[in-house]
């Protein structure tokens, strides 16, 4: 009895992977992935760490390649043989198809939509920016109110100064704790998958599918610099954090950013009080 060996699963650069799927190939990148039936392709070539499928296409028209990039070599060339000699037969004199026209491309983000779920994923980050905006406005207005009012501008800087060093304080205090809460509580009542490092607008970023199979990032990374593994909200899986195990920030990450807003509340309780006199307080 003879064992046949299995194609190998390529994995190459941008968390690019290719493998064999039955009769079709199945190409999936960060984004997309492509179906390429047997029957629409002419050849494959081992290309020493890259490997290209070529489709058919009509005698003088340019024919379609799907490349995947910085591969293993041996298992290029393996793969590249093992394919070619299970493309099927095609008759002499036989019509050679387009072989594009019969490639399924499946889109794993929702385009605009997912544009909108990723701005939605920062949550209450978002929020914060917004908000420390509006409040280092309204301290800049305080400010020129006091100096106006007290016909002192010296306490109207010193207002400004102060208010805005408490809207910075204030700000990191929010969203560290926010991380905080988020690294904390999406391990425990979340959905963990592994996650996969990719390339994605010019920087390493972490990729994960939800249970909807719809491709989604993270920035982040594993400690130990292992396979990432992502935890994401069930009901907003745009939500996510990359698992640091039970280290993480942790406690001390915990008491770092309580110290903050306490640091926080009393710039912001200083402030008032240097701005009250102004207003006969």
């Amino acid at each position: 009895m003879s064992i046949t060996s299995p194609i190998p699963v390529l994995r190459g650069d941008k968390g690019t992977e290719l493998r064999r799927d039955g009769d079709e190939l199945s190409l999936r990148r960060p984004d997309d992935v492509v179906r390429i039936p047997l029957a629409a392709i002419a050849r494959v070539r081992a290309e020493r760490r890259d490997l290209a499928v070529e489709l058919t296409a009509p005698a003088g028209a340019e024919p379609t390649v799907y490349r995947i990039k910085d591969v293993s070599a041996a298992a290029a060339t393996v793969f590249a043989d093992a394919v070619n000699a299970a493309l099927p037969e095609r008759a002499e004199g036989e019509e050679t198809v387009d072989g594009s026209t019969l490639v399924v491309t499946r889109s794993l983000t929702s385009g605009d939509e997912d544009e909108g779920e990723e701005e939605e994923a920062r949550g209450w980050a978002t929020g914060a920016v917004r908000t420390a905006y509006a409040v280092a406005v309204v301290v800049a207005a305080l400010a020129v109110v006091v100096g106006v009012l007290d016909k002192n501008w010296g306490r109207g800087i010193a207002t400004l100064l102060l208010g805005e060093l408490g809207v910075g304080a204030t700000f990191l205090a929010c969203t560290g704790l926010g991380s905080v809460w988020e690294e904390w509580y999406l391990p425990r009542y979340g959905i963990t998958v592994d996650g996969q490092q990719v390339y994605r607008n010019g920087t390493t970023t972490n990729a994960y599918m939800d249970t909807n199979g719809v491709t989604r990032y993270v920035s982040g990374s594993s400690k130990d610099g292992t396979v990432p593994r992502v935890a994401y909200h069930p009901r907003k899986p745009q939500i996510a954090v990359v698992c640091n195990g039970r280290s993480g920030m942790g406690v001390g990450g915990l008491i770092v950013f309580l110290f903050f807003a306490g640091i926080a509340a009393l710039i912001d309780y200083g402030t008032v009080l240097l701005a009250l006199p102004a207003f006969g307080g």
